[in-house]
């Protein structure tokens, strides 16, 4: 989702480790992770930095568990 002020994806997407923090973009149907910076909070959404862009098709409920390359339905 895109707001005025920059790109928030849904808390629920976003997966923070003791090395970085990512979401899971879907490309060809295959999972693959995408390092982010974080922003401001608005609601259940985070304002989000990185080479991720409008229209990306994320994981809403990601985890550390999902690896690269995984099938994605």
């Amino acid at each position: 989702m895109q707001r005025d002020t920059g790109l928030f994806d849904p808390r629920s997407a976003i997966v923070t480790t003791s090395e970085r923090t990512f979401v899971i973009r879907a490309t060809d149907g295959r999972a693959g992770g995408v390092n982010l910076g974080c922003g401001a909070p608005d609601g259940d959404l985070l304002e989000v930095t990185g080479p991720l862009k409008p229209g990306d098709r994320i994981v809403k409920r990601a985890t550390d568990e999902i690896r690269e390359g995984t099938a994605l339905k």
